[in-house]
């Protein structure tokens, strides 16, 4: 016993919490495997190993901060006919944050634009880079804040780093001078650099209206359609359809809501 109380030690200062947790267990099945010491200690690494890696899967999860963690094999292509999974797996298998690469999902609200910003950079996050996921209404309201504290540098480094940004539902709120102004400067950072997702219910026509600056909206489109995979989803809404078989709305208000 004292001998493996100084293994369970030992591995603790090593920084092997997993090995150290199931110690009894690995010696056991060591032990009635009757295997090499190769072997064994080629399970030992592989042990830990895994755990580290979940743990560090879980970590950036957490700084993501989605919304859900929903996954690809989850979104229904033969239901939304209007976005190609091959394009969308091209994409992912290729890397595409490594270039700085932007994607851009557009349509009506309730396609699935949300869902699939979120299943991309989860498959990033598996190929062990970093995300971050941040609503336009909470961009504009963190951008005001910085300013009032005059931590406008501190912000944007936060938004700077991550390898995939989402900023999701972009048009739902208008952006004023300042949010507008830091906005560009978040793309201008992250061109070539980094990769945005941006899910958004306007044409680019209706960007300027939307910042408040025709200008702006240019130069911001410019410096994300340059290097960019653009996809116009189309049909209705996932959400009123659930809504209208649930009998919560009536199938004629339903039907006029989503023309």
């Amino acid at each position: 016993m004292q001998a493996i109380d100084d293994l369970h030690e030992r591995c603790l200062q090593l920084g092997w919490k997993a090995v150290a947790q199931d110690l009894d267990a690995i010696l056991e099945q060591a032990s009635s495997k009757s295997i090499t010491y190769a072997e064994f200690l080629s399970t030992v690494l592989r042990y830990e190993e895994d755990f580290k890696k979940e743990a560090s899967w879980n970590r950036r999860i957490k700084k993501a901060k989605f919304p859900f963690v929903k996954t690809l094999t989850e979104f229904d292509f033969t239901v939304q006919t209007s976005v190609s999974e091959k394009r969308i797996r091209d994409l992912i298998s290729r890397s595409f944050y490594r270039d700085g690469h932007n994607i851009l999902l557009l349509g009506p609200p309730g396609v699935g634009k949300t869902h699939l910003a979120v299943a991309i950079a989860l498959e990033a996050i598996d190929q062990g880079e970093t995300a971050l996921f941040i609503r336009s209404d909470e961009f504009i309201e963190a951008a005001k804040e910085a300013v009032e504290h005059n931590q406008i540098k501190k912000f944007l480094r936060q938004y700077a780093r991550p390898t995939v940004l989402i900023m999701d539902e972009i048009g739902y709120a208008p952006f004023d001078a300042t949010s507008a102004q830091i906005l560009f400067q978040v793309v201008s950072k992250r061109y070539e650099e980094g990769s945005l997702i941006i899910t958004s219910n306007k044409s680019y026509s209706e960007w300027g209206d939307m910042l408040g600056s025709t200008v702006l909206a240019t130069a911001i489109l410019d410096r994300l359609l340059h290097h960019s995979s653009v996809f116009n989803i189309r049909g209705d809404s996932y959400r009123l359809k659930e809504k209208i078989q649930a009998g919560v709305v009536p199938t004629k208000a339903g039907a006029e809501g989503i023309q």
